[in-house]
């Protein structure tokens, strides 16, 4: 079998390079974190395998709009016993939410506290690049507003 063109060589080759690949784009919120792959998918066939033949629902990962889930039983592991198939649509909104910090945006005497970056950005009319970045230098918006995250 030429792998490279298996439906679900690219599913399983990103999974494997944001795991084990420094170089890779995604590596420092994955394999940077302890994120790893179980023993068996190593082997591409045993991936197959196992999304073919045990996985429930697995026929649904040939399909664009799917993908393998680890994250819903907050696991650092994938592996048949871990994951799961879902939406795409529905792993970007838990990620998402994931990554929700509260964010304190102080001006004069003024302080606010926002429940993410886009409401402040959208209540204050502010970019949200411009919002991160005042964030990580630890300077004032040209508005005026001093942003920094909430601890949570």
């Amino acid at each position: 079998m030429n792998k490279k063109k298996h439906p679900l060589y690219y599913t399983w080759n990103g999974m494997m390079y944001r795991c084990y690949k420094p170089y890779h784009s995604h590596y420092k919120y994955y394999g940077a974190k302890g994120y790893s792959v179980c023993e068996r998918w190593h082997n591409f066939s045993h991936f197959v395998e196992d999304i073919n033949n045990h996985m429930p629902n697995g026929h649904l990962l040939y399909k664009k709009e799917y993908v393998i889930d680890k994250d819903l039983k907050d696991s650092k592991i994938y592996s048949l016993t871990i994951c799961t198939i879902i939406r795409g649509k529905f792993n970007s909104d838990i990620a998402r939410l994931k990554q929700k910090k509260k964010v304190i945006a102080e001006k004069n005497t003024k302080v606010d506290v926002f429940e993410s970056l886009a409401e402040v950005s959208t209540l204050l009319q502010i970019q949200r690049s411009s919002i991160i970045s005042c964030i990580k230098r630890g300077n004032r918006h040209k508005s005026g507003y001093k942003f920094v995250y909430a601890d949570t």
